[in-house]
């Protein structure tokens, strides 16, 4: 009976370490799809910049239309050909001196639709950054982009050592490429919320003020939240631009690093 009990648990243990290694195996081809496409869509976008491509204020389209959203003479270069491969594609995120450094993806059509897709819309865990799908990239006062907390370190995970001033003081600038050029931001808050409590703080549906006093109290309502005074505010008809990721030390946690465009 003993060596049927033994024999049984030496079973059911061959076959939870196969079913592990299975997962760990798989996980790891995933990482290394993920960071081929990376490199790949980073090699497109940093060619075509170095080739210091001239691209016209209108493009013609496969029917010979004129398409005016497509492309300016200060467009990123780089960009353009990105949003030539996949037209989700509306912008470029850089913080330097972190791994942030990836394209940011728009599909308002579909709620999350980058949450658990590459690039080109096959399964990710990394995922996608990408803009809110409550946002206008042309008139929102306020652009949000969210991306995993990742424990490998990629996508936003950074974003949780903004917790500390230090690493604030070391990182106060974000870069954004756009399809109408290139966009520098100036953080000036870092906050930690729970989320989707019914008694949240909605940061999440702030994209366009309803006016001077309503940019105030968002403002307000932000400032009272931050971790440290950075000295630095934003005032109606300052551009905002919110990056957001989860948070692990309280529930439904959410990490947010609150930004401003500099004029």
């Amino acid at each position: 009976m003993k060596r049927w009990v033994a024999g049984m648990i030496l079973l059911c243990s061959m076959i939870l370490l196969s079913i592990s290694g299975y997962f760990f195996t798989d996980m790891l081809m995933q990482e290394r799809k993920d960071d081929g496409l990376k490199e790949q869509l980073k090699e497109i976008y940093e060619d075509s910049e170095n080739m210091g491509l001239e691209e016209t204020s209108e493009e013609k389209d496969g029917n010979g239309n004129t398409d005016n959203g497509a492309a300016s003479s200060s467009v990123h270069p780089g960009l353009l050909a990105l949003h030539r491969e996949n037209p989700d594609c509306i912008g470029w995120i850089r913080i330097e001196g972190t791994v942030i450094d990836y394209p940011v993806m728009y599909r308002p059509s579909e709620e999350n639709y980058y949450l658990h897709r590459d690039f080109y819309g096959e399964y990710s865990a990394n995922g996608c950054l990408f803009l809110s799908e409550l946002c206008n990239p042309e008139t929102s006062d306020n652009l949000i982009i969210y991306g995993h907390h990742m424990n490998s370190g990629k996508m936003f995970a950074a974003l949780d050592q903004y917790k500390d001033s230090a690493f604030y003081l070391e990182h106060p600038l974000i870069s954004y490429d756009t399809l109408h050029g290139s966009e520098t931001y100036q953080i000036f808050a870092v906050f930690c919320t729970p989320v989707y409590t019914g008694s949240d703080f909605p940061y999440y549906t702030f994209t366009k003020a309803e006016g001077a006093a309503d940019y105030r109290e968002y403002m307000k309502a932000v400032k009272e939240r931050a971790f440290y005074d950075t000295g630095i505010s934003a005032v109606f008809r300052d551009k905002l631009l919110t990056l957001s990721t989860c948070e692990y030390s309280q529930k439904n946690g959410r990490v947010v690093v609150m930004a401003k465009k500099i004029r």
